[in-house]
């Protein structure tokens, strides 16, 4: 029997890597001298939460093949 993915924890590591995501570039859009824009955060949170969330589903997936 295979052990199952999970998909809180999926969901979960896709919010937080989204909001560390968020973070930085808005440091380094302070650093660069941009202004704050929620419009580019509005952009850049579900694109990195998508992108999280599929990393860690991709890992997840490959931890469970061993």
């Amino acid at each position: 029997m295979k052990p199952e993915i999970d998909k809180k924890r999926i969901i979960v590591a896709a919010l937080v890597g989204g909001v560390i995501f968020c973070i930085i570039v808005t440091i380094f859009d302070y650093f660069l001298g941009r202004g704050f824009s929620w419009v580019r955060l509005a952009f850049y949170f579900p694109f990195a939460v998508v992108m999280y969330g599929y990393l860690t589903y991709r890992n997840f997936k490959k931890q469970n093949k061993k």
